[in-house]
């Protein structure tokens, strides 16, 4: 079993029990909202939490990830890395465990960044070797 596995099905654990918890990021694929090694707050979903936007624990087929609510259709909601440029995950509501609260101003940001996705190759390859860890 991965790490990812054992810690964040602690962390999901954690969540269904009603309380927050703080996490660090690892890796580039929230870039440029969130850098490998920012202390993020994850805390229990409470109702109209799954909208447009807003960046979510899921558990993606056996690993997990937090990564930003792109679509939502009646039964399936579709995630991807805002560092990302393709590769969405799609996974039931129920596959969703925890929130981060973002400010109305990152809301707009992620917003003109994911309208940007056809183009964000090129800021992210700038971010990825400014921002390595």
């Amino acid at each position: 079993m991965s790490n990812n596995v054992l810690v964040f099905g602690a962390v999901r654990d954690l969540l269904l029990e009603g309380k927050s918890v703080k996490i660090s990021v690892k890796g580039q694929s929230m870039l440029p909202f969130f850098r490998s090694g920012s202390t993020i707050l994850l805390r229990p979903l409470r109702d109209g939490d799954l909208r447009r936007l807003n960046v979510v624990l899921a558990d993606i087929g056996g690993h997990f990830a937090v990564h930003r609510i792109i679509r939502i259709e009646p039964n399936r909601i579709t995630l991807l890395g805002d560092g990302n440029i393709a590769g969405v995950e799609i996974v039931a509501p129920e596959a969703i465990y925890g929130i981060v609260d973002i400010s109305a101003l990152h809301r707009f940001f992620a917003r003109l960044w994911l309208w940007m996705r056809p183009l964000r190759r090129y800021p992210l390859a700038i971010l990825r070797r400014i921002c390595r860890k």
